[in-house]
């Protein structure tokens, strides 16, 4: 049985470009340091770049575990629980964003902690949390171009709200 997860993405109001990277993270096919690990490719080091912590940089570990990541999803109010599977942490985010466009803000925040780190791989710009704020705060505007009218006022109060 295939999860809603894939609905709710395809269903969002994303750019395709967000649709399609979340839709690989889901199945594990983002180009993380462990991935291009497994398929034999050669890097000087395996660890995460966003983190001061030695540990090897799976998606796991990049969008969840990585104190950034986690610093990153409480800022828009949503506490990652490591003791469930993938798909119940999704499940975990929508029951605490409670909000009908709570798969926007699930992509968009994976998408901006993606962003940060290859910002910092390919361009060596810093990972700082207000700068991944400031990238999604910037996708989340361009989101207003696609939703759904009736979403508007709930997206910029919520917006609004945030730290």
């Amino acid at each position: 049985m295939v999860h809603p997860a894939h609905k709710w993405i395809w269903s969002s109001s994303c750019q395709n470009k967000h649709k399609v990277f979340f839709w690989l993270v889901l199945k594990d096919r983002i180009s993380t340091r462990e991935l291009l690990k497994r398929k034999k490719m050669q890097l000087p080091d395996y660890t995460c770049v966003l983190c001061n912590e030695t540990i090897e940089e799976s998606l796991t570990h990049l969008l969840l575990e990585c104190q950034f990541a986690r610093q990153c999803w409480a800022l828009v109010n949503v506490e990652v629980d490591l003791d469930l599977d993938p798909f119940q942490i999704l499940q975990s985010f929508k029951d605490q964003l409670g909000v009908h466009f709570f798969m926007e803000v699930i992509i968009l925040m994976s998408w901006s902690i993606w962003r940060a780190r290859n910002d910092f791989i390919f361009r060596q710009i810093q990972p700082a949390i207000a700068l991944a704020k400031e990238n999604f705060r910037e996708e989340f505007r361009w989101l207003l171009l696609r939703a759904k009218r009736a979403y508007f006022p709930m997206i910029e109060q919520w917006t609004a709200n945030l730290v």
